[in-house]
């Protein structure tokens, strides 16, 4: 279900990267508290909660809701944060709400005002990439699978927070669009609301590049 914006105080949660977790408490449009770690998800989720809710002088018991970014990324990383808000949701019910780590990269590149049309991309399974298009008109397409040969023979942009972009012949390297949050969660539509968020699946939710441009319907 869409939703404009999740109440705040909220804690957003993020283990999709390869290594590391991030979390930020959002109030008032702003991060007033964030925790990152560089280890592993099972070592650093709750000290980085601990550490995101100490700066923001709140406890767990002040939070309203919750925001977990769904990947595609770390599946043991995504699960692991859905779980604890499951878990923190269970004992006292707060709405969760998800985003997309994809659309999250090309709502910021354009922010940015970036050239259209573009690719956003991130690393999947088998050295194959997650990837989409942003085309002239700033319209998000449905994410697919590539590989790096099929995106590099579309000759456009691939905009990626990758450190294995070099096998992108036309790869431009951005940061992680963590700092962009804040603004795109009250974007209509960003966010949506899901009790029970999970990884998404590339087999089931992404589809193979089969050459023809990849768009919404409707």
């Amino acid at each position: 279900m869409p939703m404009r914006s999740a109440p705040e105080p909220c804690l957003v949660l993020d283990g999709a990267a390869r290594a590391g977790v991030r979390v930020g408490v959002l109030r008032e449009g702003r991060w007033v508290g964030q925790g990152v770690a560089d280890e592993g998800v099972l070592e650093a989720l709750f000290p980085a909660v601990e550490q995101a809710l100490q700066q923001a002088q709140l406890a767990l018991a002040d939070i309203r809701s919750f925001v977990v970014c769904i990947g595609p990324g770390s599946v043991l990383g995504i699960r692991m944060t859905a779980l604890a808000v499951r878990s923190w949701t269970a004992l006292e019910p707060r709405p969760i709400f998800v985003y997309a780590a994809l659309e999250a990269l090309a709502y910021a590149a354009l922010t940015q005002n970036q050239a259209r049309p573009f690719l956003v991309a991130s690393e999947s399974r088998l050295k194959r990439w997650n990837a989409v298009e942003v085309d002239a008109h700033g319209a998000l397409g449905v994410p697919f699978e590539a590989e790096a040969a099929q995106l590099n023979a579309t000759g456009r942009a691939v905009l990626t927070a990758s450190t294995q972009a070099n096998v992108l012949t036309q790869a431009q390297r951005i940061e992680a669009p963590w700092a962009a949050l804040p603004p795109l969660f009250a974007l209509p539509g960003f966010l949506r609301q899901d009790p029970k968020p999970d990884a998404l699946n590339v087999a089931q939710d992404f589809a193979t590049w089969n050459g023809a441009r990849h768009r919404r319907e409707g």
